[in-house]
């Protein structure tokens, strides 16, 4: 069960703080956002299909976009979606007479360009969202590098 499915969100003031203390060691004008604000908050949870997701073929469907590769939010999603309804059509365009293998050659493209694309969109979400946040997204920011006995070291 995720931290979330624990906050009473009916209570809002109690949610709120729930909620802004996921984000200790933030800075106040960040977590703000989440205490000062008039309204209820509303939990959205993020939902994504591992990185290699796969399904077994079915004769003569497919998916595309968000159905065929839900990732955590990085700004790929309408790009993938797009790409995937062109490479179908020319896939079937090219296979006009075997609708199965037009089905197959898009599946093979797009499992192999949507797995790089969820791997880089959940390593965002790891840094924006992660164990470390927001460490990680200041030291990619600021092009610090941990070490492994938990120094840092500036490039």
């Amino acid at each position: 069960s995720d931290w979330i499915d624990a906050i009473d969100f009916t209570d809002t003031d109690s949610a709120k703080a729930a909620v802004a203390a996921e984000f200790d060691g933030w800075a106040p004008e960040l977590t703000a956002l989440i205490t000062d604000g008039e309204t209820a908050l509303v939990p959205r949870k993020i939902f994504t299909l591992p990185n290699d997701h796969r399904w077994d073929p079915t004769p003569g469907v497919t998916l595309v976009g968000d159905a065929a590769h839900l990732m955590p939010p990085s700004g790929d999603g309408a790009n993938l979606a797009m790409f995937d309804g062109a490479e179908l059509a020319r896939a079937i365009a090219d296979h006009r007479d075997n609708i199965d293998e037009a089905v197959s050659v898009y599946e093979k493209a797009m499992f192999t360009r949507s797995e790089a694309v969820a791997i880089q969109s959940h390593e965002t979400l790891d840094l924006c969202l992660g164990e470390r946040s927001p460490f990680g997204m200041i030291d990619l920011i600021t092009g610090v590098t941990p070490v492994s006995s938990g120094d840092r070291l500036s490039q």
